[in-house]
């Protein structure tokens, strides 16, 4: 199904208010391809058909279909292995010895896609850190605008291509079991976890004061106001002394006086801009 010039830039604009998102003019055949398949759900014979029956009777709903449809997903299990690498031996020993008083620890994945992410920060700590997950306070909070997204990741089931991504054999093998054609994560690292929806752009973050975020290549989707947006509502949440991680390839403009960089390690990782001298 081809997509003309009127109903790209409706679902352009319905991207951009419901969740601050930026749609490209030069991406009209990721709108064909995202949204082909609910219009046909729909029999519907065209996307413009689609946009046209929201035009003449709006319905939050199936906005919100779309919203999801067109939406990236792409995770996979350790995502840029230099991010965990630097999370092992770096960030996280800084946070937890930080904590020891408190022994406390609560980490936020804000835009978790399938759980990918989330589940492979449990599997870290359960490897680095076990004496901490064994005896401290640990809350993991995992979140995303999809919910057929957070349904997968609630399941924690994986098919045999996404559990080889980014998975070691010895991984799979310690933290899932085989059923059929997938991989499950084991029960206990799917309880240490709690998965909600937010709409980052709209919503409120679930809990204050964490002392990690990972808020991994979401910015570089957005609107430059829905950016500000973001990182404001992220800003009230992050603890003093707390740590942000961005995709690889992402920063904060330096027109932003929330976040610091902190130079020291070589992932793009921040703090609060209050806390410049941690």
């Amino acid at each position: 199904m081809t997509v003309t010039a009127d109903s790209f830039e409706w679902i352009s604009r319905l991207l951009a208010k419901r969740a601050g998102n930026r749609l490209e003019t030069d991406k009209a055949y990721l709108v064909e391809a995202r949204l082909t398949p609910l219009a046909q759900r729909l029999d519907l014979k065209s996307i413009d058909a689609l946009v046209d029956r929201l035009r003449s009777s709006p319905d939050p709903e199936l906005e919100l279909q779309i919203v999801e449809a067109m939406l990236t997903h792409e995770s996979s299990f350790f995502r840029d292995t230099d991010t965990f690498d630097t999370l092992a031996t770096q960030v996280l020993p800084r946070l937890i010895e930080r904590r020891r008083d408190r022994r406390e620890l609560t980490i936020w994945s804000a835009a978790c896609a399938a759980g990918q992410e989330p589940y492979s920060v449990a599997m870290l700590l359960r490897e680095q850190f076990p004496e901490i997950c064994d005896s401290w306070s640990v809350k993991i909070i995992a979140s995303d605008l999809s919910r057929p997204m957070l349904d997968q990741a609630r399941s924690g089931s994986y098919n045999e291509i996404k559990s080889q991504r980014g998975l070691s054999p010895e991984r799979r093998r310690r933290f899932f079991t085989h059923e059929q054609l997938c991989w499950v994560i084991h029960e206990q690292l799917r309880q240490s976890i709690e998965f909600c929806e937010v709409n980052l752009f709209t919503a409120p973050p679930p809990l204050p004061n964490f002392d990690l975020i990972l808020l991994r290549n979401v910015l570089i989707y957005l609107t430059d106001s829905a950016r500000q947006q973001v990182l404001t509502r992220v800003a009230k949440c992050l603890a003093n002394d707390g740590s942000l991680l961005l995709g690889a390839t992402e920063t904060i403009s330096r027109q932003s006086k929330l976040f610091i960089r902190n130079s020291e390690y070589t992932i793009p990782c921040f703090r609060p801009a209050t806390a410049e001298g941690i």
